[in-house]
């Protein structure tokens, strides 16, 4: 059976019921998390500002919410304009198994939806878990194969396009029939490189903006019935043939609609390169647990096995002294020295000042990196173990190894924690937010099956 019509089948079908606990938890979280990200974005994301200008100057009907701009548009733009937030800050979610960003490109286009179609708190649970799942598989089904190996697609946009489709699809109550219109409409518009990472710049930070719209617009195009691909992955000239030579993992599939890969969802707890993260953790625990006093630092080794974190600390020199925010960001020795010196990392903690912070200059400039053989592991693709070794004036040692990082789903983030999050990032707003109100968003979330319409929270966050 063509891959468009079991995807279009399942999410026709697939209800609130059929979601196990654990799926339901796993898309609340995706929820808050992006929503989290979407508000910080509007007040911290590079490029947003501009973004929001064209969207304005558009117009459009007063329909769908944009969020933290105090104003409304048609469905489209606001797509358009809340998509451009999502990734803006790079903190929000990653699978990290499955390369790709999921929530990003899923979330932004439900709420939408959502919102112009009435839907309720269930229904977006069950659209964000749809979502997710399509973007997850999709992203093992072309990068399991070794010869798609070292392709320069930028898979979040590529395949946020379609999951982005299948999430305002289910919100807007499609057919099956529809939404495989919806996905072969929406594969007229996919695409995206990684030159968006290559190339410096804040286009990077934006992408999600491409794949939530075309999935609300094509969502939208197939209920008025403009018909779409009926072979849109299978076909001659179709997704996997045109992208990817016909080499795919169709095993990735068997279990589809049974099962859900957001529950192998990872979420951020630090604002950094997620291939800081377990070196990060294990600051952390030592400056924790020890209360360790900075000043008395000699030395610090960070270890590595896995290649992405090894461009986290080379070259060694630059790693060390970071001269812009997004360079703090992808460096292990600036990110182990903010965990070590201020025991946590947030986002006022990559700024301006930070980088001018005579104690961590002084740490970076006694941070090295060293490859250690024994942090070779199966257990992921990428998120390695991570080790961090202190050594004191006084010659006291601290040697921490951290196997699963906090934030993975063998390490779930607590839903306190993600509150937490949630505030931090809710306080970078471009609309300032009491602290009742930010509050207010993450206990409707929470409790988001019993939200009866989805346009209450996207009032909250207007």
């Amino acid at each position: 059976m063509e891959l468009a019509t079991r995807i279009a089948e399942v999410t026709a079908k697939a209800t609130y019921d059929d979601l196990s606990a654990e799926d339901v938890l796993a898309a609340k979280m995706a929820v808050l998390d992006t929503l989290g990200c979407m508000l910080a974005g509007s007040g911290a994301g590079e490029g947003v500002d501009e973004v929001m200008g064209l969207v304005g100057a558009l117009g459009g009907t007063e329909e769908c919410t944009l969020v933290a701009q105090g104003a409304k548009t048609n469905p489209m733009l606001a797509a358009l304009g809340n998509g451009a937030l999502a990734h803006s800050i790079d903190y929000d979610d990653a699978h990290d198994d499955a390369f790709v960003h999921p929530s990003a490109s899923v979330v932004p286009a439900a709420l939408v939806a959502g919102e112009y179609a009435g839907a309720s708190g269930k229904d977006l649970i069950t659209a964000v878990a749809l979502g997710d799942d399509v973007i997850c598989r999709m992203g093992y089904a072309v990068t399991n194969p070794e010869a798609n190996q070292g392709l320069l697609w930028m898979l979040p946009v590529l395949l946020g396009t379609f999951s982005a489709t299948v999430a305002a699809s289910k919100m807007l109550g499609l057919s099956a029939d529809e939404v495989e219109n919806a996905l072969g409409l929406a594969y007229n518009r996919a695409g995206g490189s990684k030159e968006l990472v290559i190339e410096p710049g804040a286009l990077r930070g934006l992408y999600a903006m491409f794949p939530n719209m075309t999935g609300v617009m094509a969502a939208l195009m197939a209920k008025r019935g403009v018909p779409g691909l009926k072979e849109t992955f299978d076909g001659k000239a179709g997704f996997f043939n045109m992208y990817y030579d016909g080499v795919r993992d169709e095993s990735v599939f068997d279990d589809f609609g049974r099962r859900f890969e957001g529950t192998e969802v990872s979420i951020k707890p630090w604002p950094c390169c997620r291939f800081t993260n377990s070196c990060v953790d294990a600051a952390l625990r030592i400056a924790r647990d020890n209360d360790l006093d900075p000043t008395a630092v000699e030395r610090i080794t960070v270890f590595y096995a896995a290649d992405d974190a090894k461009r986290c600390a080379d070259p060694i020199e630059l790693r060390r002294a970071p001269k812009t925010i997004p360079e703090a960001k992808l460096s292990l020795p600036f990110t182990v020295a903010q965990a070590l010196a201020y025991r946590k990392l947030e986002i006022g903690d990559f700024s301006a000042e930070a980088l001018a912070d005579p104690l961590l200059r002084d740490l970076c400039a006694k941070t090295d990196a060293e490859y250690d053989a024994a942090l070779e592991s199966d257990f992921s693709k990428t998120m390695l173990p991570g080790r961090v070794r202190v050594e004191l004036k006084d010659g006291t040692v601290y040697d921490q190894r951290v196997d699963i990082v906090y934030g993975h789903p063998r390490n779930r983030m607590e839903w306190p924690d993600l509150a937490g999050k949630f505030r931090d990032c809710a306080s970078y707003c471009k609309r300032e937010l009491t602290a009742d109100e930010i509050d207010a968003i993450a206990s409707m979330v929470e409790h988001l099956e019993d939200v009866e319409d989805v346009s209450v929270l996207m009032e909250a966050v207007r």
